[in-house]
Protein backbone atom coordinates (compact mmCIF):
# COMPACT_ATOMS: atom_id res chain seq x y z
CA UNK A 1 0.00 0.00 0.00
CA UNK A 2 0.98 3.65 -0.12
CA UNK A 3 -0.24 5.53 2.92
CA UNK A 4 2.19 8.44 3.10
CA UNK A 5 4.17 10.36 0.50
CA UNK A 6 5.97 13.64 -0.11
CA UNK A 7 5.68 16.30 -2.79
CA UNK A 8 8.14 19.13 -2.29
CA UNK A 9 8.43 19.96 -5.98
CA UNK A 10 8.18 23.63 -6.88
CA UNK A 11 5.42 24.84 -9.18
CA UNK A 12 7.90 25.24 -12.03
CA UNK A 13 9.29 21.75 -11.46
CA UNK A 14 5.76 20.36 -11.64
CA UNK A 15 5.04 22.30 -14.83
CA UNK A 16 8.24 21.08 -16.48
CA UNK A 17 8.11 17.46 -15.33
CA UNK A 18 4.43 16.87 -16.07
CA UNK A 19 3.95 19.15 -19.10
CA UNK A 20 1.36 21.19 -17.24
CA UNK A 21 -0.41 23.85 -19.32
CA UNK A 22 -2.77 25.22 -16.67
CA UNK A 23 -2.35 25.58 -12.91
CA UNK A 24 -5.59 25.96 -10.99
CA UNK A 25 -5.44 28.75 -8.41
CA UNK A 26 -6.20 26.43 -5.50
CA UNK A 27 -3.57 23.90 -6.65
CA UNK A 28 -0.73 26.12 -5.48
CA UNK A 29 0.19 24.16 -2.34
CA UNK A 30 3.28 24.62 -0.19
CA UNK A 31 5.97 21.91 -0.31
CA UNK A 32 4.73 18.89 1.62
CA UNK A 33 6.98 16.31 3.25
CA UNK A 34 4.28 14.18 4.89
CA UNK A 35 1.03 13.82 2.94
CA UNK A 36 -1.53 11.42 4.36
CA UNK A 37 -5.05 10.22 3.52
CA UNK A 38 -7.85 12.77 3.82
CA UNK A 39 -5.44 15.64 3.21
CA UNK A 40 -5.47 17.97 0.22
CA UNK A 41 -2.91 17.35 -2.50
CA UNK A 42 -2.25 18.04 -6.19
CA UNK A 43 -2.98 15.91 -9.23
CA UNK A 44 -2.42 16.28 -12.97
CA UNK A 45 -5.42 15.69 -15.22
CA UNK A 46 -5.87 15.93 -18.99
CA UNK A 47 -8.48 18.47 -20.06
CA UNK A 48 -9.75 18.19 -23.63
CA UNK A 49 -9.41 21.87 -24.49
CA UNK A 50 -6.76 23.16 -22.10
CA UNK A 51 -4.29 20.26 -22.02
CA UNK A 52 -2.75 19.04 -18.78
CA UNK A 53 -3.96 20.80 -15.68
CA UNK A 54 -2.56 20.86 -12.14
CA UNK A 55 -5.52 20.70 -9.78
CA UNK A 56 -6.27 20.34 -6.08
CA UNK A 57 -8.01 17.33 -4.64
CA UNK A 58 -8.33 15.38 -1.40
CA UNK A 59 -6.53 12.06 -1.04
CA UNK A 60 -9.14 9.38 -0.38
CA UNK A 61 -11.57 8.69 -3.20
CA UNK A 62 -15.28 9.23 -2.56
CA UNK A 63 -17.45 7.50 -5.21
CA UNK A 64 -20.23 9.65 -6.65
CA UNK A 65 -22.83 7.29 -5.14
CA UNK A 66 -21.43 7.41 -1.60
CA UNK A 67 -23.74 8.65 1.15
CA UNK A 68 -20.93 9.90 3.38
CA UNK A 69 -17.58 11.38 2.27
CA UNK A 70 -15.92 9.73 5.26
CA UNK A 71 -15.65 6.60 3.10
CA UNK A 72 -12.65 8.30 1.51
CA UNK A 73 -10.55 7.43 4.57
CA UNK A 74 -10.60 3.80 3.36
CA UNK A 75 -10.29 4.54 -0.36
CA UNK A 76 -6.87 6.16 -0.68
CA UNK A 77 -5.40 3.13 -2.53
CA UNK A 78 -6.91 1.13 -5.39
CA UNK A 79 -5.47 -2.30 -6.11
CA UNK A 80 -4.51 -2.73 -9.76
CA UNK A 81 -5.72 -6.33 -9.68
CA UNK A 82 -9.33 -5.30 -8.98
CA UNK A 83 -9.52 -1.64 -10.04
CA UNK A 84 -11.45 -2.37 -13.24
CA UNK A 85 -14.19 -4.33 -11.44
CA UNK A 86 -14.50 -2.93 -7.93
CA UNK A 87 -17.60 -0.64 -7.76
CA UNK A 88 -15.72 2.02 -5.81
CA UNK A 89 -13.11 2.50 -8.54
CA UNK A 90 -14.25 1.06 -11.86
CA UNK A 91 -15.96 4.22 -13.15
CA UNK A 92 -12.95 6.40 -12.31
CA UNK A 93 -10.60 3.83 -13.84
CA UNK A 94 -12.59 3.93 -17.06
CA UNK A 95 -13.11 7.70 -17.27
CA UNK A 96 -11.20 9.74 -14.68
CA UNK A 97 -7.51 8.89 -14.45
CA UNK A 98 -4.83 11.25 -13.23
CA UNK A 99 -1.18 11.46 -12.27
CA UNK A 100 -0.24 12.07 -8.65
CA UNK A 101 3.10 13.92 -8.57
CA UNK A 102 5.50 12.89 -5.81
CA UNK A 103 9.06 13.46 -4.71
CA UNK A 104 8.98 10.05 -3.07
CA UNK A 105 6.96 7.99 -0.64
CA UNK A 106 7.30 6.30 2.72
CA UNK A 107 6.94 2.65 3.55
CA UNK A 108 7.37 0.76 6.79
CA UNK A 109 9.39 -2.45 6.80
CA UNK A 110 8.45 -4.93 9.52
CA UNK A 111 11.13 -7.22 10.95
CA UNK A 112 10.44 -9.28 14.09
CA UNK A 113 7.43 -7.11 14.82
CA UNK A 114 9.40 -3.85 14.62
CA UNK A 115 8.36 -1.33 11.98
CA UNK A 116 11.04 0.89 10.43
CA UNK A 117 10.15 3.76 8.05
CA UNK A 118 11.98 4.23 4.74
CA UNK A 119 11.85 7.04 2.20
CA UNK A 120 11.69 5.65 -1.34
CA UNK A 121 12.58 7.84 -4.33
CA UNK A 122 14.19 7.78 -7.76
CA UNK A 123 17.94 7.28 -7.95
CA UNK A 124 18.40 10.54 -9.87
CA UNK A 125 15.94 12.59 -7.85
CA UNK A 126 13.46 12.88 -10.71
CA UNK A 127 9.77 13.30 -9.81
CA UNK A 128 7.55 10.26 -9.60
CA UNK A 129 4.24 10.00 -11.45
CA UNK A 130 1.87 7.75 -9.52
CA UNK A 131 -1.06 6.33 -11.47
CA UNK A 132 -4.16 7.84 -9.89
CA UNK A 133 -7.94 8.05 -10.17
CA UNK A 134 -10.19 10.98 -9.32
CA UNK A 135 -13.87 11.48 -8.60
CA UNK A 136 -16.38 14.22 -7.81
CA UNK A 137 -18.94 13.97 -5.01
CA UNK A 138 -21.80 16.20 -3.93
CA UNK A 139 -23.98 16.02 -0.82
CA UNK A 140 -27.39 15.52 -2.42
CA UNK A 141 -29.10 16.40 0.85
CA UNK A 142 -27.93 20.00 0.35
CA UNK A 143 -29.50 20.29 -3.09
CA UNK A 144 -28.11 21.42 -6.43
CA UNK A 145 -26.14 24.28 -4.91
CA UNK A 146 -23.99 21.97 -2.79
CA UNK A 147 -20.25 22.30 -3.53
CA UNK A 148 -18.40 19.57 -5.37
CA UNK A 149 -15.75 17.60 -3.50
CA UNK A 150 -12.84 16.39 -5.66
CA UNK A 151 -11.02 13.31 -4.37
CA UNK A 152 -8.38 10.89 -5.62
CA UNK A 153 -6.80 7.49 -5.03
CA UNK A 154 -3.37 6.05 -5.86
CA UNK A 155 -3.32 2.75 -7.75
CA UNK A 156 -1.00 0.13 -6.24
CA UNK A 157 0.46 -3.11 -7.53
CA UNK A 158 2.62 -5.97 -6.26
CA UNK A 159 6.17 -4.93 -5.39
CA UNK A 160 8.88 -5.87 -7.83
CA UNK A 161 12.50 -6.87 -7.45
CA UNK A 162 14.34 -5.47 -4.45
CA UNK A 163 11.26 -3.47 -3.44
CA UNK A 164 9.86 -6.69 -2.00
CA UNK A 165 12.42 -6.36 0.79
CA UNK A 166 10.51 -3.35 2.09
CA UNK A 167 6.84 -4.15 1.42
CA UNK A 168 4.68 -6.40 -0.73
CA UNK A 169 2.89 -3.47 -2.41
CA UNK A 170 4.05 -0.36 -4.24
CA UNK A 171 2.37 2.52 -6.06
CA UNK A 172 2.01 2.27 -9.81
CA UNK A 173 4.85 4.52 -11.01
CA UNK A 174 4.61 5.57 -14.63
CA UNK A 175 7.36 6.49 -17.06
CA UNK A 176 6.52 9.32 -19.54
CA UNK A 177 5.17 7.06 -22.30
CA UNK A 178 2.98 5.16 -19.86
CA UNK A 179 1.85 8.42 -18.24
CA UNK A 180 0.64 9.59 -21.66
CA UNK A 181 -1.36 6.40 -22.10
CA UNK A 182 -2.75 6.66 -18.56
CA UNK A 183 -4.13 10.15 -19.21
CA UNK A 184 -5.39 9.42 -22.72
CA UNK A 185 -9.19 8.91 -22.62
CA UNK A 186 -8.91 6.76 -25.75
CA UNK A 187 -6.65 4.18 -24.07
CA UNK A 188 -8.14 0.70 -23.92
CA UNK A 189 -8.18 -1.47 -20.83
CA UNK A 190 -5.29 -3.45 -22.33
CA UNK A 191 -3.34 -0.20 -22.80
CA UNK A 192 -3.89 0.72 -19.16
CA UNK A 193 -2.84 -2.63 -17.78
CA UNK A 194 0.21 -2.56 -20.04
CA UNK A 195 1.12 0.80 -18.50
CA UNK A 196 0.71 -0.68 -15.03
CA UNK A 197 2.94 -3.65 -15.91
CA UNK A 198 5.64 -1.57 -17.61
CA UNK A 199 9.02 -1.10 -15.88
CA UNK A 200 9.00 1.55 -13.16
CA UNK A 201 11.74 4.16 -12.62
CA UNK A 202 14.91 3.03 -10.88
CA UNK A 203 14.41 3.47 -7.14
CA UNK A 204 16.51 3.74 -4.04
CA UNK A 205 15.61 4.11 -0.38
CA UNK A 206 16.99 4.90 3.03
CA UNK A 207 15.83 4.67 6.61
CA UNK A 208 14.29 7.82 8.07
CA UNK A 209 13.24 8.95 11.52
CA UNK A 210 10.05 7.78 13.16
CA UNK A 211 8.74 11.36 13.24
CA UNK A 212 7.16 10.70 9.86
CA UNK A 213 4.67 8.46 11.63
CA UNK A 214 2.94 11.56 13.02
CA UNK A 215 0.92 13.15 10.23
CA UNK A 216 1.28 16.57 11.85
CA UNK A 217 5.06 16.57 11.37
CA UNK A 218 6.44 18.38 8.34
CA UNK A 219 9.82 19.55 7.14
CA UNK A 220 12.85 18.49 5.13
CA UNK A 221 14.26 16.55 8.09
CA UNK A 222 11.63 13.85 7.52
CA UNK A 223 13.26 12.65 4.29
CA UNK A 224 16.86 12.79 5.51
CA UNK A 225 18.62 9.45 6.17
CA UNK A 226 19.44 8.53 9.75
Amino acid sequence: MCGRYANFLTEQELIDAFEVAVVADDARLAPRYNIGPMQDTSIVVARKEAGRSLERTRWGLVPSWAKDPAIGSKMFNARAETVAEKPSFRSAFAKRRCLVPASGYYEWRTVDGVKTPYFIHTEDGAPLAFGGLFEFWKDKALGDDAPWLATCAIVTTASRGDMQEIHDRQPVMLMPEEADAWLDPASSRDDLFAAIAAPAPDLTWHEVGREVGNIHNQGEQLVLPI
